[in-house]
């Protein structure tokens, strides 16, 4: 049986670390991943078999 993984997509973006030259680290399931926008999030989210809840 398939695990079913959700999460809240405030939640997701409180993950995201700003950096100072701009831009966040986002980690996720043990994947770090260098993003412009925290909209990006949810496509990565959704990449590592997430259902997003807004």
């Amino acid at each position: 049986m398939e695990t079913v993984k959700t999460a809240m997509f405030e939640y997701l973006i409180s993950l995201a670390e700003e950096l100072p030259e701009g831009g966040y680290i986002f980690r996720l399931d043990g994947s770090e991943y260098r993003i412009d926008d925290v909209l990006e999030i949810s496509s990565i989210a959704t990449k590592h078999g997430y259902i997003i809840i807004y």
